[in-house]
């Protein structure tokens, strides 16, 4: 019978005697060949926590018919060892499900427990600005209840979400506060503050997870973006052709071996303060830019100028520059002795 004709690649060849070096040494390979060459298997896309990386695959995928409604949440997937260490996600039959418990293996695959992910978790970066959105799976922590809770004065809200995510360098800076909205009832979007950030009790070696608790809050519709479903959602003003600006100063001359400060001011045509985008720029000098340094907080620049007697009697402008390269507005500063 011809080498190609049989099933299995040909294996190390053991002479020891002991049926367990023979039975071994098919393991792993003998999964993977089931996996490329029969039916047993499914097409599926390993995924990493920011959808950076997508790497189609192949997998057992069990667990698909329950016995419970909490358990159509669950799969079991099985891939042949290493491979689910550097993934989060994976994709099956177009849907998303989250890797939540750490890889173990038997020596022939790996398996591990997935939960569907019905919706996304998006934000903000306080800082940057930037959006970001992570598939999450979710549980109604309380279903049970009548939704509401009657104190002393008023009726609170008491609805509460389990929340379970990736986590990595995003979603590490998530902190007690933040505000979602998480979905829509009719047309109000409803609103759910982070109140318990546990990083500890998912935190494991190759898994790694974050454990969220969500109560809800009040919608706000200056600060909630509906369209975008962000909360506390920060958005630049658009700059009119009418921008008018100006620099503050204390003084316009800058003594030797000290500094001076210097303020951008915008206002929009109805006299309200704008921040568009904008760089500071020294033009118009006959000395070396060595001698001033400069330092940059928001809307102010700091110019300190060294001590050199040469300097004295020079003058330099300032200019304010918006990032198509118009000049908004420009001072002349003039270096003076200390004393």
């Amino acid at each position: 019978m011809a080498a190609e004709w049989y099933l299995m690649d040909q294996p190390p060849i053991y002479n020891g005697g002991f049926e367990g070096e023979e039975f071994f040494a098919y393991a792993q390979r003998g999964f993977q060949e089931m996996l490329d060459t029969t039916m047993l298997c499914d097409n599926v896309e390993f995924i990493n926590s920011d959808f950076s990386l997508v790497v189609p695959g192949k997998a057992i995928i069990q667990s698909v018919t329950s016995d419970t409604q909490i358990k159509t949440e669950d799969r079991q997937i099985l891939v042949p060892i290493g491979t689910l260490q550097k993934f989060a996600y994976i994709r099956f039959e177009g849907d998303i499900w989250l890797i939540v418990s750490e890889p173990s293996n038997n020596k022939f695959y790996e398996k591990a427990i997935l939960k569907i992910c019905l919706n996304r978790l998006r934000w903000q970066d306080t800082v940057t600005k930037e959006i970001f959105t992570y598939w999450y799976w979710c549980e109604d922590i309380t279903r049970y209840s009548s939704g509401t809770y009657l104190g002393n004065v008023i009726v609170k809200f008491d609805k509460q979400y389990h929340l379970m995510l990736p986590m990595d360098s995003h979603t590490r800076k998530l902190h007690d506060g933040m505000r979602f909205i998480l979905e829509i009832s009719d047309t109000t979007p409803l609103v759910f503050k982070l109140t318990k950030y546990d990083g500890i009790t998912g935190n494991n070696r190759n898994v790694k997870l974050l454990n969220l608790s969500l109560t809800q809050t009040v919608y706000d519709e200056d600060r909630d973006n509906v369209d975008l479903m962000i909360a506390d959602y920060y958005e630049e003003k658009t700059v009119s052709e009418d921008l008018r600006c100006r620099i503050d100063y204390g003084s316009d001359e800058i003594a030797l071996a000290s500094f001076g400060e210097f303020t951008a001011v915008f206002e929009n045509e109805s006299d309200e303060n704008v921040e568009p985008k904008f760089s500071w720029k020294i033009s118009d000098n006959d000395f070396d830019l060595e001698n001033l340094v400069l330092s940059y907080q928001d809307n102010k620049v700091k110019i300190i100028v060294k001590n050199n007697k040469s300097l004295i009697g020079k003058n330099f402008t300032i200019n304010v520059i918006s990032d198509e390269g118009k000049n908004y507005a420009s001072l002349e500063v003039k270096i003076v002795a200390l004393w």
